[in-house]
């Protein structure tokens, strides 16, 4: 899909580009053989003015310039000479010297635009001209680029022909090479960027697996910390309340069976297995119990954490104490870290650090 996408943008802009290249090269032909045609004439008519005032007669100097073009290929461009009256006085096809021009031969076209002359009249006006010859009676003849110069002293035209058609084949031919050209670059470009792409994203993917791989390690760690909660939490429900008493008794010189608070003016008296977490928030303790009550404390958490069963709470983080039936889910967090999903519901995140993590899962391994 990349290597297709970024063909068709580098061969939508390549073609738009080489037509309009086309068009502009079209333009530039048109005045270059115009400019090169006014110059070729204006040559020649100052070659001829110069044999006639070197004393050569009119008929040598017309012989001369014959015989330079006679037989000269006519199909593309070629020079001839007619007088003012427009007889053809030199061509390099001799069959068509001295016959005269009809005078609904052709029109020219000076300028884009303006109005066409007859070329006999642009003949007999005597005066340089240019721009482009059709041929409304003839529409199988193809047009021209015409340059007409006279020849000071007589009445003498030199024309310069340039056809059309041999101009835009020659156009044509390159245009398809541009084009070819073109394509094989867009063929190039794209293949070389998705070989590019490739080899940047082959470098991304390795990394990606590296990654993938890591956080798979962590999930099935995980799967087997919720196990084996699971399977904890289990235990405890099935364990007779005469067995918990038992165990809590043997620990009573460590753990409390029940911690003294308030509420309102009232003293309450909270057994710790009913206690869901210890939370601390802004120096006030609160206790929080399975039935979804909340109490205050005038003790730290410190002090509490050292009354209760170690093995049923654990200090989670600086504000969490958590029983272990609290905790219904453990989910990975940040960067090797954890974070309990606890009930009764908190508006709080409980986060085991990453350097509790081990001691977290050692703790719920007991």
């Amino acid at each position: 899909m990349t290597l297709v996408g970024i063909s068709i943008v580098v061969l939508t802009i390549s073609l738009i580009s080489s037509h309009y290249l086309y068009s502009l090269s079209k333009e530039k032909l048109w005045s270059v053989k115009l400019e090169s045609g006014e110059r070729e004439v204006r040559e020649v008519s100052r070659l001829l003015e110069q044999q006639l005032r070197s004393g050569l007669s009119k008929n040598e100097v017309i012989h001369n310039l014959q015989v330079s073009i006679e037989n000269t290929d006519i199909n593309s461009d070629f020079i001839c000479m007619y007088n003012q009256q427009g007889i053809e006085l030199c061509h390099p096809n001799p069959a068509l010297i001295g016959l005269k021009i009809q005078e609904d031969n052709s029109k020219i076209e000076e300028r884009k635009g303006a109005s066409a002359k007859t070329l006999t009249a642009v003949l007999l006006a005597g005066e340089k001209s240019k721009g482009l010859r059709t041929f409304p009676n003839n529409p199988k003849r193809s047009s021209e680029i015409v340059n007409i110069y006279p020849v000071t002293g007589t009445d003498w035209m030199v024309a310069s022909h340039a056809n059309l058609s041999i101009l835009q084949e020659q156009l044509s031919d390159l245009y398809l090479q541009f084009v070819l050209s073109l394509l094989l670059s867009t063929i190039v470009i794209s293949l070389s960027c998705y070989m590019l792409i490739r080899l940047i994203y082959r470098k991304h993917e390795a990394i990606i697996d590296i990654e993938n791989k890591y956080l798979n390690d962590q999930v099935r760690e995980l799967q087997i910390l919720n196990m084996q909660l699971n399977s904890n939490q289990e235990k405890l429900q099935k364990l007779p309340q005469t067995i918990i008493n038992d165990d809590t008794a043997k620990e009573e010189e460590i753990a409390k069976k029940r911690i003294l608070t308030y509420h309102k003016d009232e003293l309450i008296k909270l057994d710790t297995h009913d206690i869901a977490y210890v939370f601390l928030d802004n120096g006030i303790t609160y206790l929080y119990t399975f039935d979804n009550r909340q109490f205050n404390s005038n003790n730290s958490l410190d002090e509490i954490s050292k009354w209760l069963d170690h093995t049923n709470f654990y200090r989670a983080n600086r504000q969490f104490i958590i029983n272990i039936r609290a905790i219904n889910t453990i989910l990975l967090y940040g960067k090797n870290q954890l974070k309990l999903i606890i009930k009764p519901e908190i508006n709080k995140d409980v986060i085991i650090s990453k350097n509790k993590v081990a001691e977290f899962k050692q703790w719920l391994d007991q």
